[in-house]
């Protein structure tokens, strides 16, 4: 097995992604296993140019305390090893979960405001988070026992926009690299890291999928981790040919007026099925809002489409509607 950067890392790839690394890459960094082991390769990948390339990135969720802040210190002595300049934050998780939301959740939003407060500061245009091709394996099993679409099975992209408004992207070198190659590659070349506890409690599905259904899975097929990982780029190719398809329709069809959006009624029963659910959800699906989930889509296929219709609405997130106006479907702000 070889033990270079470049064997861990999609080289071929990361070569053709315009800017990368020399636009500047923010390495979000959190002192476990994965992350280090990418600081290590970018690092040694990025040469002589790396202090102009690389900066680390870490923050201290506020979840756990002492072990919080030593895996801060660890982040920080080896980015000045390493020659890098460093940001690290805290945030206070738990005050903001107290007034509502999902733990995982709440942590991952602020985790990416503080990567992209991070990045536009210093004018990078890429993040870099050491998501694997294990990580992708246990998110697209995740997805598919708690029900998904094919967009839902494109799980983690490689490279995509980190939010609407910034011209940072989020990038994943790592993606086709199995877990294993990477604790060889740390052992061989004596990454240090720091093992987070949480990642043994069983109470988390995603601990239990990768501690006990992946290695069951894995008996069945040795490859299944690259297996799934190839699913999801398949599925990727799919839904954005399809997604293509729904986008030049609304072109074409689509027409506003103020604050509403009307689609005609008969062009959209002539489309197949999947261009109509993209297009319905394209148009239903604002940022600003909460999740347009399936079931919105298949309500306003089943009550909104047929001929006796007229004047029905259906309900969308963010206090909107979508309401059949004579031969049209006329969406509606909040």
């Amino acid at each position: 097995m070889k033990f270079t950067a470049e064997s861990i890392l999609n080289v071929t790839w990361l070569r053709q992604v315009a800017g990368f690394p020399s636009a500047g890459v923010v390495v979000a960094v959190s002192g476990g296993l994965d992350s280090m082991t990418l600081l290590h390769a970018l690092h040694t990948w990025c040469g002589e140019d790396r202090a102009r390339y690389l900066h680390v990135a870490h923050l201290d969720h506020g979840l756990r305390g002492a072990a919080a802040a030593a895996d801060a210190q660890l982040v920080a002595e080896t980015a000045a090893q390493m020659g890098l300049d460093w940001t690290v934050e805290r945030a206070d998780i738990p005050h903001l979960v107290a007034s509502g939301g999902n733990l995982e959740a709440v942590a991952r939003q602020v985790r990416y405001a503080f990567l992209r407060r991070t990045a536009e500061r210093l004018g990078a245009a890429f993040v870099a988070t050491a998501h694997t091709q294990s990580d992708q394996a246990e998110t697209v099993l995740l997805r598919l026992v708690r029900g998904t679409s094919l967009a839902g099975l494109t799980a983690i992209a490689p490279l995509r926009p980190l939010a609407a408004g910034t011209p940072v992207q989020v990038i994943r070198p790592f993606l086709s690299t199995s877990r294993r190659q990477i604790v060889a590659y740390a052992r061989h070349h004596g990454v240090r890291f720091r093992e987070d506890a949480t990642n043994h409690d069983l109470s988390r599905a995603r601990n239990r999928l990768r501690q006990r259904v992946l290695p069951e899975l894995e008996r069945l097929n040795p490859q299944v981790g690259r297996a799934l990982a190839r699913l999801a780029a398949q599925a990727r190719e799919d839904q954005e040919y399809l997604m293509e398809l729904a986008r030049s329709w609304l072109e074409c069809h689509a027409r506003r007026a103020g604050g509403r959006l009307a689609l005609p009624v008969m062009e959209l029963l002539a489309l197949p099925p999947p261009i109509r659910r993209r297009v319905l959800h394209t148009v239903a699906q604002q940022a600003e809002y909460p999740a347009v989930a399936s079931r919105h889509v298949a309500a306003i296929e089943q009550t909104l489409l047929p001929t006796d219709a007229i004047g029905k609405c259906v309900d969308l997130t963010g206090g909107r509607q979508v309401r059949r106006i004579a031969d049209a479907l006329v969406f509606t702000q909040a």
